[in-house]
């Protein structure tokens, strides 16, 4: 029945704004899809937010007048800066703000509920992080690095316990990134040099952050949410709990099994430095690159002269400096690090995981593109990877209906490069996260692989050793790849891969169309780059420059 002189209107469906903090676009709209049935949602990008000023940031999520801001992470147990996300959502207008996990943890708030516990306890962190915390971090570190001075003499009494010893090494693998900052190659790069230390016959313990063990070989310390009004302050916190936990499980006689520490460097920690200070155990250093540099550049956090700081501890207390490029050991000689304990170790390979024929047809005849010449991509589409450049390649190649584009993986670069797609009617295929499986047949189901790497945005260079340029050469397909850093070293041009100036979309076209073009010179260049990873780049070679180096501790020998 309608009343006379009128028509029923449907209510218009609330405006859920999704903010994906997991790099897993596809999980995140699951999620959202789920919990909020009713609504309408719409995906804000956390690149547009990351380094626009907070007044711009909460202007533009205003004007969009969501009734809903939701926040998806990895792990809510490792997310900082929760009642910060709270109070963004209720002062953009939202009457509900909610931030889930994969692990199907929430936190929901009303309006009320946001003033009555999030605001007050987000003002009392502040006012503790400022007037405690970051002075106490700076006063260890400090004492830290006089304590140096006397590591010598607790390490003189092991050094003669250990002198004379044979058999496998054994080290402590300190991992102290949060889980939720561990994604892409960090899992990858663990996981490989563990597979490489046991091929050598090895043995590796590893102490990481995390909520639960990744294996029965890991002791797991969950991270603690006490402070976490933003970044800065969540890392310093944990790494006063993941320390302090650290020395009551190594300090004593449970050291007495482990050769040496092996510490990937992570942001504001220092625990390596603590325990080879109090056990007298040789610090090996992983240095991937400058996190002040990081912050600077791709990861924007506060408290930047402590983490100079922290860093130069962390450089000075090593015995051992581990970089992935020649570059970066140019880089740590500049700031004053002895050039005799760098040594360049580039990232690697499992040549059995990554090889030819792991499924790549069935993906094929899943999307398909079985009759189309397959261009792969796979990455966290982070500012460096240059998904963009490989996008608008996408729609400049000739003719386009031959081609077939797949990008392989998710993160902030993810919304720019579909763009660029869209737009253009390109024929593309975003897979959004997939397993370490499946990136190997997505892999295997590609004519052509592509590393489009970008050059950094303050000129300085490229100093990264990318996993997926090994994953690629072991696939034995065809590679083009920028003329970029240590790229530029591992691909020889004509030989076992194609050169193109990075950022170049053109050149980057033509270099595919002239594969796509060249059946014969695919087959050659794809069997060269995997002969050649097999020689040099494998896991196994990653981590004998590890335990070679561990031997000349005059600790143990090999």
């Amino acid at each position: 029945m309608t009343l006379s002189g009128t028509e029923t209107q449907a209510k218009p469906r609330p405006l859920t704004l999704l903010l994906d903090l997991s790099g897993d676009k596809n999980a995140a709209t699951e999620w959202a899809t789920a919990r909020f049935a009713s609504g309408t949602i719409t995906h804000i990008n956390k690149a547009d937010l990351k380094w626009a000023s907070k007044r711009k940031a909460l202007a533009h999520v205003r004007s969009l007048t969501p009734d809903v801001f939701s926040v998806f992470t990895s792990d809510l147990s490792a997310q900082s800066g929760v009642g910060l996300l709270m109070l963004f959502g209720m002062l953009a207008g939202a009457r509900q703000v909610t931030i889930g996990d994969v692990n199907g943890r929430v936190i929901s708030r009303s309006l009320p509920g946001v003033m009555l516990f999030e605001a007050p306890r987000f003002v009392l962190e502040l006012l503790a992080g400022y007037v405690l915390l970051v002075p106490l971090s700076w006063l260890l570190t400090e004492a830290l690095g006089v304590a140096l001075l006397f590591r010598r003499v607790v390490r003189a009494s092991r050094i003669n316990e250990r002198k004379n010893a044979r058999g496998p090494i054994n080290a402590l693998y300190i991992r102290a990134t949060n889980a939720g900052a561990s994604q892409g190659g960090m899992r990858t790069h663990v996981a490989g040099f563990a597979s490489g230390a046991a091929a050598l016959g090895h043995r590796l313990t590893f102490v990481v952050s995390g909520a639960q063990p990744e294996d029965n070989a890991s002791i797991s310390i969950p991270a603690s949410r006490t402070f976490d009004a933003n970044k800065a302050f969540f890392e310093l916190w944990n790494n006063l709990n993941f320390t302090v936990k650290s020395l009551r499980l190594f300090a004593g006689d449970a050291s007495n099994g482990v050769d040496f520490l092996y510490q990937r460097y992570s942001r504001f920690n220092w625990t390596g430095v603590a325990l080879s200070i109090v056990t007298g155990l040789p610090l090996v250093l992983e240095f991937n690159g400058s996190e002040v540099w990081v912050s600077k550049q791709w990861d924007p956090i506060g408290q930047l002269w402590l983490l100079r700081r922290f860093e130069r501890l962390n450089q000075r207390a090593a015995d051992f400096v581990f970089v992935v490029s020649d570059v970066e050991r140019r880089n740590l000689i500049n700031r004053h690090v002895g050039s005799e304990k760098i040594i360049v170790n580039p990232n690697g390979v499992d040549i059995d995981r990554f090889k030819p024929g792991l499924g790549g047809r069935k993906v094929r005849r899943a999307l398909g593109i079985k009759d189309k010449i397959v261009v792969g991509f796979v990455g966290t589409f982070g500012p460096w990877h240059g998904a963009p450049v490989l996008a608008e390649a996408a729609c400049n190649v000739r003719p386009a209906s031959r081609f077939h584009f797949l990008f392989i993986g998710d993160g902030d670069g993810r919304a720019e490069a579909e763009n660029i797609v869209e737009a253009a009617g390109a024929n593309a295929t975003f897979t959004g996260r997939v397993s370490l499986e499946e990136v190997a047949a997505c892999l295997d189901a590609c004519d052509i692989l592509a590393s489009p790497h970008v050059g950094s945005s303050d000129g300085s260079e490229f100093f990264g050793s990318p996993t997926k340029l090994f994953e690629y050469m072991s696939m034995a397909k065809p590679i083009v790849a920028s003329r970029l850093g240590q790229i530029a070293d591992v691909i020889v041009d004509d030989e076992n891969g194609l050169l193109v100036q990075p950022g170049d979309a053109g050149a980057l076209a033509r270099a595919i169309e002239k594969l796509a073009e060249d059946e014969a010179l695919r087959a050659r260049l794809g069997s060269a780059a995997r002969q050649t990873v097999i020689e040099r780049y494998t896991w196994r070679h990653n981590a004998s420059r590890v335990f070679n180096s561990a031997a000349r501790f005059g600790e143990v020998e090999s």
